[in-house]
């Protein structure tokens, strides 16, 4: 953090603003079955029924899915469209929201065959046994233009565990803070580069993590899921939601593309050439010893379009840097494994509440922790 305030202080002549804020981020849910004793035990006991039974429902639960998600889209007015093989999902939804100009709302759903987890019927001794594997199955993606966060996702598996996915980009949910507040600002893409009043918008992107993120994410989920409404099979079941995967983004914003294009190789060069494997480790949170295991790396593309950009990698999170637009040089973190990470827990030790350093978890609940170490990052 010093190293930053002593940054933006030499170059504050070049610098017009700085903003921190989550930009992808992608939550998952789980319906609690996280081991083959308690999946067989629920169906023999808590639904009573035959494990062939169960097998066999399964094609019928999914196709009520399907037929649920065409009646959204048929509902809203909306294309309900199934692709055999590879699609661009993003252009092809980006497309449908300027042809058809969707300002909010449903914009599409798109049904699309992918391998996920499931379960089958194996052979055991006594009885067939409920197993977890992986089969092609139907996935749903409902794309919407959500009023508070924007252009967002919801993608369901359509074979049981149902296991669901969200993506939510928060500076769209920055922008419509903003905008609901009537502060001045202007967008490209996932960017601003002109905010009117950085330090309250800063202030607006802090909220993010603080959001009551169980009870939105439920929501949508139950949107998508009939199993789970109140009338639904699964009714008595919910979510356990993590955060799959954030990145955060710290902006400095220059003032004209020619401030920037005069400091940014020099950057590069600085990050590729001085940086050590035990800067790397520092920077996300671990200290170089003969007990760690991974790889450190850095890698630097200067021909890179739309911009060069600098990334130094530790087993599966990261730093990047790059510029947008030329007028934006953006800092990245990106956290796919959350445990790679320590935070000061309350734990009990002799009887005591005692601070201690944990292993930092994906609990959707925990995205200040996010936000608190990639800022520092």
């Amino acid at each position: 953090m010093k190293f930053a305030r002593r940054f933006l202080t030499r170059f504050s002549h070049l610098i017009v603003s700085v903003l921190s804020c989550f930009d992808r981020v992608i939550f998952k849910g789980y319906l609690p079955f996280h081991s083959e004793n308690r999946l067989n035990s629920w169906v023999d006991y808590t639904l009573g029924i035959r494990r062939t039974d169960f097998i066999k429902q399964l094609e019928q639960r999914s196709t009520e899915l399907v037929n649920h998600a065409k009646a959204l889209a048929e509902a809203a007015g909306r294309p309900y469209q199934y692709v055999a093989g590879r699609i661009r999902k993003e252009l092809y939804i980006q497309n449908v929201i300027h042809r058809d100009r969707v300002k909010e709302g449903l914009v599409a759903v798109l049904c699309v065959q992918e391998t996920c987890r499931t379960v089958k019927l194996a052979y055991a001794d006594k009885r067939p046994r409920l197993v977890f594997t992986k089969r092609p199955q139907r996935v749903l993606y409902h794309y919407h233009v959500d009023p508070e966060f924007g252009l967002m996702y919801v993608r369901l598996e359509t074979w049981f565990p149902y296991t669901i996915q969200v993506y939510v980009n928060g500076h769209d949910w920055l922008a419509r803070q903003m905008g609901k507040r009537k502060m001045g600002f202007v967008q490209q893409d996932n960017a601003f580069v002109r905010l009117t009043e950085p330090e309250a918008a800063q202030r607006l992107a802090d909220r993010f993590a603080q959001l009551n993120w169980v009870k939105q994410l439920t929501r949508w989920a139950r949107e998508v899921n009939p199993h789970m409404g109140p009338k639904g099979w699964l009714k008595q079941m919910q979510y356990d939601w993590v955060t799959e995967q954030a990145e955060y983004a710290s902006d400095v914003i220059f003032q004209d593309r020619s401030k920037l294009s005069h400091l940014d190789p020099r950057l590069l060069d600085h990050a590729l050439v001085n940086f050590s494997a035990s800067d790397i480790l520092t920077f996300l949170g671990r200290k170089l010893s003969a007990n760690f295991l991974g790889e450190v790396l850095t890698d630097c593309k200067k021909k890179r379009h739309p911009g060069a950009r600098v990334k130094h990698r530790m087993k599966e999170n990261w730093i990047t840097m790059y510029d947008k637009f030329g007028l934006v040089l953006r800092g990245e973190t990106v956290i796919n494994s959350a445990r790679e990470f320590r935070v000061r827990r309350t734990r009990n030790r002799n009887g005591k509440p005692t601070k201690v350093w944990c292993p930092m978890n994906k609990g959707v609940t925990n995205l200040a922790s996010y936000q608190r170490v990639s800022r520092a990052a």
